[in-house]
């Protein structure tokens, strides 16, 4: 398949076909249910495959691409799969519905169409005649009587420009300005030769950002502020480790020169800071897991990979602790309770972890379990909150209020993914609607439900072929910084993979981070468009070298 773009366009050829299949399939099945998905919104989806074959021939004829395109078509099949579960959840009423008592009008309609059509179909002619005194009765179902405001805006205007269109777009694009970009040799040398200023330069608005205009994460709406600066901290922290990572390879008792190992963990540090003040613990610990990959491929020495991993876990500790010092020097500034200094920083050498860390790492442990308010600060302050003494509530009212602000989400992606079974309950016909967040967070939850553990497995495949495909194109690579850079983007990816499907699973507690191409939400798809684009350069370059150095091109 390496060297057959035939057989590769062959595969997106296919891949249009059964995105047809699956839209077809679910809009049957919401006519089934009492509503209409908005054949535009199939339409789009469709029509969105242009920009993706114009992007094929533009690689493989105007650019004479030499690599390997098995990254480029994984990337695609996961980024249509995640198109056909963006266009199941946004065309229902009920997950478009906004507020909770459109919900529930939703709600009730789809049932209510679903009770009419049961009535139609299995009641039979005596019991017909004794309801609606007519043996042949056949109640009328309107498929549109469950669609609401939302789903009715859906003309032609707003479709074309949504961000759910331009994004896809300016991903794409991404990723042909990152190919065009990452194939020429000059452009490498600069990113190397100033990856320093790159990282320095990324840092500080960062942290401007992470500071004035964040809250839990997101800023400037709902972005993800640490999504447009993943590339550059990674080219930084490539640039800088191919230009020493020889003299940190040479060590006493098994540690670098200091002279050397200091200004390489101060750069390595850079992402810590901004990260921090996010409390987007998560993403931290994906770049760590990149970092790491990176320092064993240049260094390659067991001692150094051991220091390596306990440098990072003594980091991540320290990020917890000067968050949690953070939170208090912020609670203090705003003009929180009034405890004094020396009791706050008490409580976060005992705790030593933040109120949003600490909740995901409960409710991952405990599920469904409320906390104890006398064990759990955070926790006795919110239900605290709601009583006028100030006094936690207690019993049932304590338990429907943590499963209604915390574990709900997890609970019903969990509900979803067992559901599924082996084959899945068929596109449309499961209850994904019913988890918040299902299009971004918890699009894992929405494939396994209604594609069963086929689905996923064929998700978590793709995964593997891009990380493989990725891992091999760093080892070929003729330079240390595009190895490295090679290396990095393949960790970045297969890490946040990880992450989020086992949060998903719960396996690893939640973190908010999305699925690579297949979460369509704002700067996620750009960013893994663009570190793909600039995979595909550094293939393209490994094999065209190669091919000038073979003896048939002599």
């Amino acid at each position: 398949m390496k060297n057959r773009p035939s057989t590769h366009f062959l595969l997106l050829f296919l891949l249009v076909i059964l995105n047809a299949l699956a839209y077809f399939a679910i809009y049957r099945a919401g006519v089934g249910r009492g509503f209409a998905p908005s054949l535009l919104l199939a339409a789009r989806d469709l029509l969105l495959f242009l920009p993706v074959l114009a992007l094929f021939v533009w690689l493989v004829k105007t650019q004479k691409f030499a690599g390997d395109l098995t990254m480029l078509t994984a990337a695609l099949l996961l980024f249509s799969v995640g198109m056909v579960a963006q266009y199941r959840v946004f065309t229902d009423p009920e997950y478009s519905a906004r507020g909770r008592a459109e919900i529930n009008k939703a709600r009730a309609l789809k049932a209510t169409s679903l009770q009419i059509r049961a009535a139609n179909q299995h009641y039979d002619a005596d019991k017909k005649r004794a309801l609606f005194g007519d043996p042949n009765f056949q109640a009328p179902v309107n498929a549109n009587n469950a669609a609401t405001e939302e789903e009715r805006y859906w003309t032609l205007s707003r479709v074309t420009t949504s961000f759910s269109t331009i994004i896809p777009l300016l991903a794409l694009a991404g990723c042909a300005l990152a190919f065009a970009l990452a194939k020429r040799d000059d452009v490498l040398l600069w990113l190397q030769r100033s990856s320093f200023f790159i990282g320095l330069v990324t840092t500080v608005p960062f942290i401007l950002i992470a500071v004035f205009l964040s809250q839990f994460g997101k800023s400037l709406g709902n972005t993800t502020p640490w999504e447009p600066v993943k590339i550059t901290f990674l080219v930084s922290y490539a640039g800088i480790l191919a230009a020493n990572y020889k003299n940190l390879s040479r060590t006493n008792w098994g540690l670098p020169q200091w002279r050397f190992l200091l200004p390489f963990s101060l750069i390595a540090l850079l992402p810590i800071i901004p990260f921090f003040l996010l409390q987007d613990f998560g993403q931290m610990l994906v770049f760590f897991g990149a970092y790491v990959t990176l320092y064993v491929v240049a260094v390659r020495r067991l001692p150094q990979v051991v220091m390596a991993v306990v440098l990072i876990a003594v980091l991540f500790g320290a990020s917890l602790l000067a968050a949690g010092v953070y939170n208090t020097v912020q609670s203090i500034w705003r003009g929180g309770e009034q405890v004094s200094v020396f009791a706050r920083l008490k409580g976060i050498l005992i705790e030593g972890v933040p109120d949003r860390v600490e909740q995901r790492v409960y409710l991952w442990q405990h599920g469904g379990l409320p906390p104890d308010p006398e064990a759990y600060s955070w926790w006795a302050k919110r239900v605290g909150a709601l009583r006028t003494d100030g006094r936690p509530l207690e019993g049932n009212v304590n338990e429907e209020m943590w499963y209604n602000s915390y574990a709900y989400q997890p609970s019903q992606a969990l509900f979803g993914v067992s559901d599924g079974r082996l084959l899945g309950t068929g596109l449309g016909r499961g209850y994904p609607e019913s988890i918040p967040i299902a299009d971004s967070d918890y699009i894992y939850a929405v494939i396994a439900e209604e594609m069963g553990i086929v689905g996923g497995a064929i998700i978590m495949a793709a995964i593997i072929l891009i990380m493989v495909a990725g891992m091999r194109t760093a080892i070929e690579a003729t330079d240390m910084f595009t190895k490295l850079l090679a290396a990095g983007i393949t960790a970045l990816l297969g890490v946040q993979a990880l992450v989020n499907i086992g949060g998903v699973l719960r396996m690893l507690p939640m973190t908010g981070i999305t699925l690579p191409y297949v979460s369509h939400g704002g700067w996620s798809l750009i960013t893994c468009f663009t570190m793909l684009g600039i995979l595909l350069a550094i293939s393209h370059r490994n094999n065209r070298e190669l091919n000038l150095r073979s003896p048939k091109s002599a």
